[in-house]
């Protein structure tokens, strides 16, 4: 990519897809705000409950039109599947449980700005405290223009009656545990969970089976608490007493975003009639979660400089690093950023706000710390969770927002270098990083035998500096005698042996060459 941009898109999109309702029967709000996302959960009761309910259900959707429904107790796939055809602008997907229950999760996104950028069921170990609702967890990119929202959403359904109280109470755990694992882990730190959880969330402790999400207050909170008192807002009115069961829980990461948001339960009927709506669509009122989402501060002049992906001297566990550089005016905040690879692995860098990138300046990101075992890298981070293939694959760096700032993807050797023990360095900082034309091979040995240049500037000397300064094939000491007369003058090397004793590559022959010399000779 161009390294003085960053990838963003128009907002409004040019080719905004057009959501043309199957028929006109009610006025439902219109709650859609380019500058911020809506997320609405939605238990629509086994469905569908009748004829009219998937035409009912498009025309709510296409009144409201929210960026993204979560949906519970789907009973008929291909029902559901008949509703995402009538429904072009959004994307959907859906749980399938394989008769373990017929009670499947969806979820349907505004595909002008919503993106899945992968999907899994969790907890296969908890089918029964789940009640084999397995929740659906998407990775999912918001953005309109520079505005954008990464972030993982969980859609669950929690058990209801009977032994329900334990089954949510240690659900309730599981969830807990995943969110504060992944958030500690320097994983993903927005996390919304939303669907039907079955219990109102601010009950005592001992009568309270969401007490685990409800009580770390510091890591997560449902939104939901708001309003959950106000009888007009009451999601699943038409018992007694009337409850609030469906809920949207976020993580810390989203404090900021909900500051300003709003919840609400929407009351469809109050627009369809009570007795249309409860027979036909369901005996839930959907939530809705708005946040305004204000344009991100982009860093500009990041560059992806240098990828260690391959090491010979030291196993690919150790010996994985990548450089960054800075060809901005302004220095650049690390602290925060995501380093995802062409996998689904990603890591958010969490430095206490110490790791910073000034103009000009150089740091080495890597896998392990210790220069006894890393091949001899001073690191400047750590990171985990990222593990570089040594053939196909790729660096992203992205703002917490999900923006991409910079991304190179190689391509074993059909364009990019893809030498083993050679870290692949581009020729100049301000060239494209995309192009494998412009990155070539290091050709500058380090003290455990690879080539890089990990935290300075990139040179190539274009040369093999190989220590067989006296072209015998081997080396040995006849070779550092010779490099040693060099140094104290009693011996002249010609451009071919200059090359092969400049085993740094700065084209300095000094004892900095003899002390890698040495190293190499004594190389089992």
């Amino acid at each position: 990519m161009s390294v003085t941009a960053v990838f963003a898109q128009e907002c409004p999109p040019s080719d905004t897809l057009a959501v043309i309702p199957a028929q006109n029967l009610w006025q439902m709000p219109f709650i859609n705000n380019w500058q911020g996302l809506e997320l609405m959960t939605w238990n629509v009761k086994e469905f569908p409950q009748t004829g009219n309910t998937i035409s009912y259900i498009n025309e709510i959707i296409s009144d409201m039109q929210p960026d993204i429904i979560v949906f519970q107790e789907i009973t008929d796939l291909v029902q559901f599947q008949a509703l995402a055809d009538s429904l072009s602008a959004y994307t959907f997907t859906h749980t399938d449980y394989d008769g373990f229950t017929n009670l499947n999760l969806g979820i349907a996104l505004k595909s002008d700005s919503v993106v899945i950028l992968g999907q899994e069921i969790l907890f296969s170990g908890y089918g029964y405290e789940f009640a084999w609702r397995y929740p659906l967890k998407v990775d999912l990119q918001w953005q309109c223009g520079s505005s954008a929202l990464n972030f993982w959403l969980i859609v669950v359904h929690l058990k209801c009656c009977g032994d329900g109280f334990n089954r949510r109470l240690v659900s309730a755990g599981v969830l807990h545990n995943h969110i504060l694992n992944e958030m500690s882990s320097g994983g993903q730190q927005n996390i919304v969970i939303a669907g039907d959880f079955n219990d109102e969330p601010d009950d005592p402790e001992g009568s309270n089976s969401l007490w685990p999400l409800v009580n770390d207050t510091a890591n997560m909170m449902f939104t939901t608490l708001a309003i959950i008192n106000d009888p007009a807002q009451q999601s699943y009115p038409w018992y007694s007493p009337p409850s609030f069961l469906d809920h949207i829980l976020i993580s810390s990461g989203l404090f900021d975003e909900n500051t300003s948001a709003t919840i609400q339960t929407i009351r469809p009927d109050d627009y369809m009639g009570t007795s249309v709506y409860y027979q036909n669509v369901s005996d839930h009122r959907p939530v809705v979660w708005r946040s305004p989402l204000q344009p991100a501060d982009i860093p500009t002049g990041l560059v992806i400089n240098e990828i260690m992906n391959n090491p010979a001297a030291v196993s690919d566990t150790y010996g994985e690093w990548f450089e960054l550089t800075n060809i901005g005016a302004e220095t650049i905040l690390i602290d925060g950023l995501v380093i995802r690879d062409a996998n689904t692995d990603f890591h958010t860098i969490q430095s206490g706000g110490s790791l910073i990138l000034a103009p000009g300046a150089f740091i080495v990101l890597g896998r392990n710390g210790d220069p006894a075992l890393n091949g001899g890298i001073a690191l400047d981070y750590v990171y985990t969770n990222i593990n570089l293939n040594n053939t196909w694959d790729g660096i992203t760096i992205q703002h917490p927002s999900g923006i991409v700032i910079d991304e190179v993807y190689y391509d074993n050797g059909a364009t990019f270098p893809n030498t083993s023990g050679a870290s692949m360095m581009l020729t100049d900082p301000l060239a494209d990083n995309g192009l494998g034309s412009n990155w070539v091979a290091s050709d500058q040995l380090m003290l455990d035998g690879d080539f890089g240049t990990p935290g300075t500037e990139n040179h190539f000397s274009g040369c093999d500096p190989t220590g067989d300064v006296n072209g015998d094939g081997v080396d040995d000491v006849l070779d550092l005698v010779a490099i040693v007369g060099y140094i104290l003058g009693s011996v002249s090397f010609d451009e071919d042996q200059h090359c092969a004793a400049d085993m740094n590559g700065d084209d300095v022959i000094d004892v900095s060459d003899l002390v890698i010399l040495v190293n190499v000779i004594l190389q089992p």
